[in-house]
């Protein structure tokens, strides 16, 4: 699998030297420049024309005054070779439908690559399969296809990036005759803050140490630790962090593509994979910070003391008994004339001391007597105790620190094609 790293960690590359190639992409390199004509013998001929690189160098004419010959002609250079497979007749890669793909059922996802994908046939597109690639696990993408249009979704953690790839199926395609790509994005797409680049790996700024055996490249890295950061496809931005995606038509001509690694621009003779690359900046996706909580409630007060007891009252001779003594103590009188105990006092407050109780009312076997003895003092009531202060409440915490959030990507593209 090949994949690139951009300007915040990696971007699309490809290319090896040409010392290690067989033969060079380029379809303009020059051949070697034909060696000049022999001069005429024994006269005045004038030495043959050198040939111009690929086309044979004209005879010399001899001099009408002379004895000689004329010179031989130069030899022929030879043309440049480009063996980049020729792009097919029609420009369209694929629009999703059972034409041109080939995953057919509506909501088919996967996120590993299938080296057989998209294009009709060899004979009448190009054709290739995909390829993911990201710089943490995490980022990974996956594909939907949902009404003929295929959505590419991942969390892209932030400052790190996600690709997804058409990869060619020919080594290199040769697609001098196209002037730049195109590709639809649907309505509903979204980037999530991140920044869309779309980047065309080329062979010339393919690493040679990629995957030598099938993906040869001309870019000779520093070291196989160094290839996706010594050798860089040209890209250019679609959309950049912060901006709105736009909905529609994006046609991208070739020269708007630069930055490639040794290889600035775009050399459509020698293509190998388009790449939409996602990047989310450090400070990650847009959202808000977090508020600080509140603090807890302080606990309530302790209840004010318990009220003083009430006065216990003797019995009445021959009458009702006295009700008890108490601040609000007032017990009725029994049927024996024993008055009850008063309730205790509501406040909180220290008792007074009872006074005595009122006569109680005559008891069912008490005599015609005067009056009733007067009934023994109240004890006294107990002091209340000293309410306790409420608890105070817990200081709220301070506002959290923003933790940078991912990139949610949603991307919806269609009707991928040259132009």
């Amino acid at each position: 699998m090949t994949r690139t790293k951009s300007t915040i960690g990696v971007s699309a590359v490809i290319l090896g030297a040409a010392a290690l190639m067989g033969v060079a992409c380029s379809s303009d390199a020059p051949g070697p420049s034909a060696s000049a004509g022999a001069a005429g013998s024994a006269g005045s001929g004038q030495a043959g024309r050198a040939g111009s690189a690929g086309t044979p160098g004209a005879a010399g004419t001899g001099n009408a005054a002379g004895a000689g010959t004329g010179g031989a002609g130069g030899a022929g250079g030879s043309g440049g070779v480009n063996n980049c497979t020729l792009l097919a007749p029609s420009l369209l890669l694929t629009d999703f439908s059972p034409a041109t793909f080939k995953v057919t059922v509506d909501g088919t996802a996967w996120s590993t690559g299938k080296a057989e994908l998209w294009g009709s046939s060899p004979t009448t597109s190009l054709t290739g399969g995909d390829v993911f690639y990201q710089g943490k696990p995490g980022s990974k993408a996956e594909v939907t296809l949902q009404g003929q249009t295929l959505t590419v979704r991942a969390n892209v953690e932030p400052g790190d990036y996600m690709g997804y790839m058409f990869n060619f199926a020919p080594k290199c395609t040769n697609a001098s005759r196209t002037a730049g790509l195109k590709f639809d994005v649907v309505a509903g797409s979204s980037l999530g803050n991140a920044t869309l680049k779309v980047q065309m790996q080329q062979r010339s700024d393919f690493p040679s140490t990629a995957s030598p055996g099938t993906r040869p490249g001309d870019c000779v890295p520093k070291s196989p630790e160094t290839q996706y950061t010594d050798c860089l496809s040209p890209g250019t931005t679609v959309t950049p962090s912060g901006s709105a995606l736009t909905i529609g038509t994006h046609q991208l001509p070739w020269e708007n593509f630069s930055g490639g690694a040794p290889v600035s621009e775009v050399q459509s003779n020698q293509l190998m994979a388009i790449q939409w690359q996602f990047e989310c900046p450090p400070e990650g996706g847009a959202v808000p910070a977090a508020g600080g909580s509140g603090g807890d409630s302080g606990g309530g007060g302790a209840s004010s003391g318990a009220g003083g007891s009430g006065g216990s009252a003797t019995a009445g001779t021959n009458a009702g008994g006295v009700s008890g003594g108490g601040v609000s103590g007032g017990g009725a009188g029994g049927s024996s004339g024993a008055a009850t105990a008063g309730s205790s006092g509501d406040s909180g407050s220290g008792g007074a001391s009872g006074s005595g109780g009122a006569s109680g009312s005559g008891g069912s076997s008490g005599a015609d007597a005067v009056s009733g003895s007067g009934g023994a003092a109240g004890s006294s009531g107990s002091a209340g105790s000293t309410a306790s202060g409420g608890s105070s409440g817990s200081a709220g915490t301070g506002g959290s620190t923003s933790t940078p959030q991912p990139c949610v990507v949603s991307f919806t593209f269609d009707n991928v094609t040259f132009y």
